[in-house]
């Protein structure tokens, strides 16, 4: 079983949600055979526009904030002593999924669900500033497969 590490929180969405559907994600992809080895672990975070706009300056030299930041984890870390490795670390801003959830009138756990899966991807490698749409339509076939459309 994948252990899914949660820090921070969403208003209307428990750690154990956070944890549940970040599972389903995992499975569903393992079904559709874009992952093709058992996740041990996956870190999510949850912080403010503050944090947030700190990182994406650190990590991607930008002076705003987003919605997302991936961090794929290095498998030369990966613990011997479990099956299958780490996904790495996800984080997300929840002030700016606030936004973005008011934005397209839908509440704030269906957008954390999104940015959660669009983390995922990006820790698989998918990258849609990179590819040809790649990354968007497989996140749009695991949206309709888990129910998030």
């Amino acid at each position: 079983m994948t252990i899914v590490e949660v820090t921070g929180s969403v208003p209307r969405f428990s750690q154990r949600e956070i944890a549940t559907f970040t599972r389903k994600v995992l499975l569903t992809l393992q079904k559709i055979d874009r992952l093709d080895f058992d996740v041990s672990e996956v870190s999510i975070a949850f912080v403010g526009d503050e944090a947030m706009r700190s990182l994406y300056r650190k990590f991607r030299h930008r002076k705003k904030t987003t919605d997302v930041l991936t961090f794929p984890a290095d498998d030369s870390y990966a613990d011997p002593s479990r099956e299958g490795r780490p996904l790495g670390d996800i984080v997300i801003c929840v002030d700016q999924a606030r936004r973005q959830a008011s934005d397209e009138k839908h509440s704030l756990p269906i957008e954390v669900r999104y940015l959660i899966l669009h983390g995922i991807l990006h820790a698989l490698g998918y990258d849609h500033e990179a590819d040809h749409g790649e990354m968007n339509a497989l996140e749009l076939e695991v949206r309709g497969a888990v129910g998030l459309e």
